[in-house]
C-alpha cells in the first residue's frame, strides 16, 4: 500500500513555482536599482593617460536667458512685458571696427574743425624780422595744425633767413604755435660795388634787413675767402648774386685784422679791402693804401708808407689808384 501523503508538505511543483517567482522578483529588484543609479562612464584611453569621460567632437555653447522687464500700469495691477534685452558679446573684429570708426572720426574733427585751425602764431626772439616775414614763408594762418611739418618749416626758415642762428617751433593744444628764434647781430657793413652785406662777429654774411645799428664800414672790391684756404667768392669786375653768399662764413682772421686796424686809423678814415692786395684804408689825399692780409709789422709798414708819401711830395708824384706796403722790401704804387 502506498503511504499516505502528508497534506502539509508542499509538492515538488509548488516548490518550483515559488523558486521561479522569487527569482523573477530578484531580477526586477536588481533592474530597478540599476535604473536608479547614474551610468558610470567607461575610461577612454588617450595619448598621455586616461580620462574619465569622452570629449565631445563639437562644444555646445550654453545659451543665456535674456532678461525680461515688466512695467506695472498704475494701481490696477496690470503689467506690460517690455522687449527683452539681448545679451551681446563683442568679438575682436567688432572691437577693431569700433576703434577704426572712432579714430576716423577723431582725424576728421582735427582736420576740419575750426578749433584745430591755426589763426595766428607767436614769435619770440625776433628783432629785425617781422611777423609778416615769417608768415610769408610758413603760410600757417588758416591751415590745420596737424598739417604743420616742423622740420620742413624749420628748413624753409633757415633758407629764407640766414640771419637766424637758432630756430625752434613749439606746437601746443589745440592749435597754438610758438616760433622761438635767435638772430645773429651784425657788427660790420661790407659795401660792395652794387650790394651791401652785413657780417656778424663770427663772419657770417647776412642780408641787410631792418636797423643794424652803428656798424663798422668796409669798402670791399669783392669778398674775402669764405674759410681759410678758399678762393674769394667775388673778384674785381665780376658780379655775384647777393643771395648766393647769404649765410656763408668769411675767414674769421680777416675780421680780426679789420677790428684791430680800425682803432689805429683816424676817425674819418674808411677801411677798404681788395682780394689781391688785402686790407687797407682810403688816404684823404685820394688813393687807397694796402697793408696786406694781416697786421704783421704794421708799425714798420706805417713808417715806410710815411716815407713814401714824403718822397711823393718832394718829387711831385701823385698816385692814381693805390699804394701797397704789404711787402716791406718791395712797396709799389699805381
Amino acid at each position: 500500500m502506498k503511504a499516505d501523503r502528508n497534506p502539509s508538505t508542499p509538492s515538488r511543483a509548488s516548490q518550483l513555482r515559488e523558486r521561479r517567482t522569487q527569482s523573477s522578483q530578484e531580477r526586477v529588484s536588481k533592474a530597478r536599482k540599476a535604473s536608479n543609479r547614474s551610468p558610470r562612464s567607461q575610461p577612454v584611453v588617450i595619448r598621455g593617460g586616461f580620462t574619465g569621460a569622452a570629449v565631445p567632437l563639437r562644444q555646445i555653447k550654453s545659451s543665456k536667458l535674456r532678461k525680461q522687464y515688466y512695467y506695472t500700469m498704475g494701481a490696477s495691477g496690470a503689467e506690460v512685458r517690455l522687449p527683452a534685452i539681448p545679451w551681446v558679446k563683442p568679438g575682436a573684429r567688432l572691437i577693431s571696427l569700433g576703434l577704426l570708426v572712432i579714430t576716423a572720426l577723431a582725424i576728421y574733427l582735427v582736420a576740419f574743425s575750426q578749433e584745430f585751425e591755426i589763426r595766428q602764431f607767436k614769435i619770440e626772439g625776433a628783432q629785425r624780422l617781422t611777423y609778416a616775414d615769417f608768415e610769408a614763408v610758413l603760410g600757417l594762418e588758416g591751415s590745420p595744425v596737424v598739417t604743420l611739418d616742423s622740420q620742413m618749416a624749420t628748413a624753409n626758415l633757415a633758407t629764407a633767413f640766414p640771419e637766424l642762428a637758432s630756430i625752434e617751433i613749439i606746437i601746443g593744444f589745440p592749435a597754438e604755435v610758438t616760433l622761438r628764434v635767435v638772430e645773429r647781430q651784425p657788427v660790420l657793413a661790407w659795401l660792395g660795388a652794387d650790394t651791401t652785406y652785413w657780417m656778424d662777429p663770427e663772419g657770417y654774411i647776412l642780408p641787410p634787413r631792418g636797423d643794424g645799428g652803428d656798424l663798422l664800414l668796409v669798402q670791399g672790391d669783392g669778398l674775402p675767402s669764405l674759410v681759410p684756404g678758399e678762393e674769394p667768392v667775388e673778384t674785381k669786375g665780376e658780379t655775384l648774386e647777393p643771395t648766393s653768399v647769404w649765410g656763408r662764413q668769411v675767414d674769421p682772421q680777416v675780421l680780426k685784422v679789420i677790428f684791430e686796424l680800425s682803432p689805429r686809423l683816424q676817425p674819418d678814415s674808411t677801411l677798404v679791402y681788395n682780394p689781391l692786395n688785402g686790407l687797407g684804408w682810403v688816404d684823404p689825399r685820394g688813393w687807397d693804401v694796402y697793408i696786406g692780409r694781416d697786421l704783421e709789422n704794421f708799425d714798420q709798414k706805417l713808417l715806410i708808407y710815411e716815407a713814401i708819401v714824403a718822397k711823393f711830395e718832394r718829387e711831385g708824384i701823385y698816385p692814381l689808384e693805390m699804394v701797397s706796403v704789404e711787402f716791406i722790401n718791395a712797396p709799389f704804387y699805381k
